[in-house]
């Protein structure tokens, strides 16, 4: 999918192939896991080569940020899908020129879609560089936002199994799956903050003179932010560290309990066993056959060898 917006206009274009477009050069080109005929357009408006798949998947530095006169190229090897916390992460690629900003993406994002809706109103940005510094802000705001959310989550997640009817072994296993998805999250958002603080500090300390000076200061700005959303993310993943210590030790107490009610009814149901197994034998000569009240004797026995086990195990306060 591409969609082109134009600093002139507040409605974009969703291009197809033979559709008429403007002959106003666009500001934005955003594509969404583009077909072949959706890159050769871009790369036609551009007059440049668009990054690959694998280009914006690379790690090394040196593919990440690339400059020349005219034109930055920056990407982001996991983002996308950060955000929702769901699916695998996928990359994303920038190529900015002082004219246009092309967006190379292979899922949807809440940051582009939050975008998408500023561009239509009447505080849109009206240049490219702008349009790429409201974008990287807007990231930095989802990711803040979605750790926010997840803060919530964590101290109700907290609260449930820290309460006395939240330590039952059913609640306990649905809690560990709870915060072990609550970590993928979080680190999936710190990947996608890593890989846009280094773009940023890449910006900050080197970029071309036609960034200008005001992008530059918000550019300063998005760093400081990062920067604390790194000390937060800290926060929250000794938080979830400590709740997964914890559901994992109550469950561990649990599996002790179960073991322990094992061994009391073994040990309890051996004396009864051996004295039914002497009694059962059925040789002539075992006196207890010949009394009048043999039987009776016999039960009480089997009985009290039960109750002495437990009694013990009472006044231990094993039980």
């Amino acid at each position: 999918m591409l969609t082109i917006y134009w600093a002139d206009s507040n409605t974009p274009l969703r291009w197809q192939a033979g559709s008429s477009i403007p002959a106003t050069a666009p500001l934005w080109l955003d594509l969404v896991d583009p077909s072949d005929e959706e890159r050769r357009y871009a790369e036609s408006v551009l007059a440049a080569k668009l990054p690959t798949r694998d280009q914006t998947s690379a790690l090394e530095l040196s593919n990440r940020m690339r400059a020349t006169a005219t034109t930055l190229r920056l990407n982001l090897p996991a983002f996308v899908r950060a955000e929702q916390g769901q699916g695998a992460m996928t990359p994303l690629g920038f190529v900015l020129t002082p004219q246009l900003l092309v967006s190379v993406r292979y899922a949807e994002s809440l940051a582009f879609n939050a975008v998408d809706q500023v561009i239509r109103g009447a505080d849109a940005p009206d240049n490219s560089v702008d349009l790429f510094v409201a974008l990287l802000e807007t990231i930095v705001n989802v990711g803040a936002d979605r750790l926010q959310e997840i803060a919530g989550d964590l101290s109700r997640q907290s609260r449930a199994i820290f309460s006395e009817s939240g330590s039952h072994s059913r609640q306990l296993r649905g809690a560990l799956f709870k915060v072990g998805s609550m970590q993928r999250q979080v680190t999936q958002i710190r990947q996608a903050m890593l890989g846009t603080a280094r773009i940023v500090t890449w910006l900050r300390d080197g970029a071309p003179d036609w960034v200008g000076a005001d992008a530059h200061a918000r550019l300063c700005t998005v760093h400081t932010d990062i920067g604390a959303l790194t000390e937060f993310d800290q926060q929250l993943n000794d938080r979830i560290q400590f709740l997964l210590d914890a559901v994992l030790g109550f469950i561990n107490n649990d599996q002790n309990d179960i073991m322990k009610v094992l061994t009391v009814i073994t040990v309890v149901t051996i004396p009864p066993m051996i004295l039914a197994g002497i009694w059962g034998m059925n040789f002539k000569s075992i006196p207890e056959y010949n009394w009048e009240h043999g039987y009776a004797f016999g039960l009480t026995m089997i009985v009290l060898s039960m109750l002495l086990p437990l009694a013990w195990f009472r006044w231990k306060k094993w039980l």
